[in-house]
């Protein structure tokens, strides 16, 4: 018996693997900014920083990321285009080398 993935199983695949890059970006932005002393280019992240810190900056940000990815996982069903799929992928395959080159620069610091 072979194992065949129906889309919205990739597609599931891809959902939760994008979130726990959100979560992964989240911690080492984190680490990066308050250890490393790397600077920040997201202007909206710097902006709610000097608002309300950055620790609570950072969970809000990506809550509200999540909260996106969680929609779009109760609602895979019903995305059936290979461009979603393919979209998806794309995205993931781009914030993990985001995340990984991220990683890099505040190990490296």
């Amino acid at each position: 018996m072979g194992l065949t993935l129906r889309r919205h199983d990739v597609n599931a695949f891809f959902i939760v693997l994008f979130g726990l890059l959100q979560i992964a970006d989240g911690i080492v932005t984190f680490f990066g900014l308050k250890c490393a002393e790397v600077d920040e280019v997201n202007p909206i992240l710097n902006f709610f920083a000097d608002l309300i810190g950055l620790g609570y900056s950072i969970t809000l940000l990506k809550l509200a990321g999540l909260a996106f990815i969680l929609f779009l996982f109760f609602d895979r069903h019903k995305m059936k285009s290979r461009w979603i799929t393919t979209t998806l992928g794309l995205a993931v395959s781009f914030y993990s080398w985001v995340v990984g080159s991220n990683m890099l620069l505040v190990i490296g610091t």
